[in-house]
């Protein structure tokens, strides 16, 4: 999840990310050996969304089970344990106005902290968090008082300094985010936090996953010989990186960068763990969907979806500096259920979408979850705890998890698996391009 300090993403299904119990945080004192590193497996938490269909809209055929979910770990703020979603894409702290926390200091400056999705608002606070073995004795946060499409009880920002609004409304260092603070007491403990995803065992999601603090889950050990691509542009406050390849079928697409001063051929993308999804250029979701057999592509003023037949798969992988990693073609589309005519359908949307506001400020690429299961990721700090230096020697390092092949041939097991809890498939033969069916009925535009 990014905060839309410079941009706001709309988006055009659901917002699903990635849910689990707890925070698994280690400490460099910890012994570094496989038997002493503290994996934590996370279950996914739904909340289902309620369907706004009017009861005069037999026509429209409708969403019927869109859901919410969340990556989130146990955080402790001022003595209470608050269930936070862990997101790459912002850098603050905030909660959800509750009694229960000792606030140890309360200031009158006002801070709204606006998403892609939602956003929460009110003061700025000071309270001792803890999580992991850490412990900040003062640490600043958003004391929400009001929260609009948030559905869990705050959000663990991981990112930089700079993208604070926090301590840009504080003018203070004492008010800088949970990991400067956390690098800034600890000096001995390597600056990096290392995320690996796992998914469910149907293949559609993410399960759960482990996230570490200055150590690599030993398990993906070999990461830390792989190459560290810089954070770019240089300007950024962001997890950004300069991408250099997309691959559809064998076929190489055209990168092209709206973000002054990228090199040509290449282009920006943000790692964003609190994004289930992926927000790309149309002509990008154009090239990897258009090429499927029997794929509808349904446009208008109101919506912008790919409709796949759920059988088909394509080759897709991503581009960094010379390596490249290959996608499991679960992530390609997302099946959900609708209703026609008061029948219900499963149908398969495409997972790699286009921003409905059009080209983004500061990417080009916004790569979630169903990029991020496909690696382990390391997100480097580089060596500065300063404001406005904490990026310039910043980077990510990635070890593919994906074996190309071997997806390839579990695509078909796991995807029939997976559809035999749902619906019959609805006939994407009788859809049309604006929306309409062959039946009378519309598509409604919350899709």
């Amino acid at each position: 999840m990014f905060s839309s300090n410079f941009v706001a993403l709309a988006l055009a299904l659901s917002n699903v990310l990635l849910a689990s119990n707890a925070l698994v945080i280690r400490r460099d004192d910890d012994n570094s050996d496989s038997s002493s590193f503290e994996g934590f497996a996370f279950q996914a938490q739904v909340t289902q969304k309620e369907n706004k269909q009017g009861a005069n809209n037999d026509s429209l055929m409708t969403i019927t089970n869109e859901s919410n979910m969340e990556y989130v770990g146990k955080v402790n703020v001022g003595g209470h344990d608050f269930t936070l979603t862990i997101d790459t894409g912002s850098s603050d702290l905030w909660v959800t106005n509750n009694q229960k926390a000792k606030i140890t200091n309360t200031t009158s400056t006002n801070v709204n902290l606006t998403y892609g999705i939602g956003s929460a608002d009110g003061n700025i606070a000071y309270a001792p968090v803890s999580f992991g073995g850490y412990r900040i004795d003062s640490q600043a946060f958003v004391n929400a008082q009001k929260v609009v499409d948030q559905d869990g009880q705050g959000i663990l920002g991981l990112g930089f300094i700079g993208l604070s609004e926090i301590e840009q409304a504080a003018k203070d260092k004492k008010a800088q985010p949970v990991m400067a603070n956390i690098f800034s007491q600890n000096p001995s403990t390597p600056m990096f936090i290392g995320l690996a995803l796992e998914r469910s065992q149907d293949g559609e999601d993410t399960a759960g996953g482990v996230i570490s603090v200055g150590e690599y889950d030993p398990q993906f050990s070999k990461v830390s010989g792989s190459p560290k691509y810089p954070v770019q542009p240089t300007s950024t406050s962001r997890w950004t990186i300069s991408m250099s390849g997309l691959s559809v079928n064998g076929n190489s697409f055209a990168l092209k960068s709206s973000v002054q001063g990228t090199k040509k051929g290449e282009a920006i993308a943000l790692i964003d763990s609190g994004t289930s999804l992926a927000y790309i250029p149309e002509e990008a979701v154009e090239a990897i969907y258009s090429p499927i057999d029997g794929a509808v592509h349904v446009k208008n003023k109101d919506q912008d979806s790919w409709f796949v037949p759920c059988m088909s798969q394509a080759n897709v992988s991503f581009t960094f500096g010379s390596d490249s990693y290959p996608i499991n073609p679960m992530e390609l589309t997302t099946p959900v259920t609708i209703t026609d005519g008061g029948k219900q359908y499963t149908v398969c949307l495409n997972a790699f979408r286009a921003p409905l506001n059009g080209k983004q400020v500061d990417m080009d690429f916004l790569l979630g979850d169903i990029f991020m299961r496909n690696v382990y990721s390391v997100f480097n700090f580089g060596n500065s705890t300063t404001p406005g230096d904490d990026t310039k020697t910043a980077s990510i390092q990635f070890l593919s998890r994906t074996n190309k092949d071997q997806v390839y041939q579990n695509f078909e097991e796991h995807r029939k698996e997976s559809l035999k809890a749902h619906p019959p498939q609805f006939d994407l033969t009788k859809l049309h391009t604006d929306g309409s069916s062959d039946d009378g009925g519309h598509l409604d535009p919350q899709l």
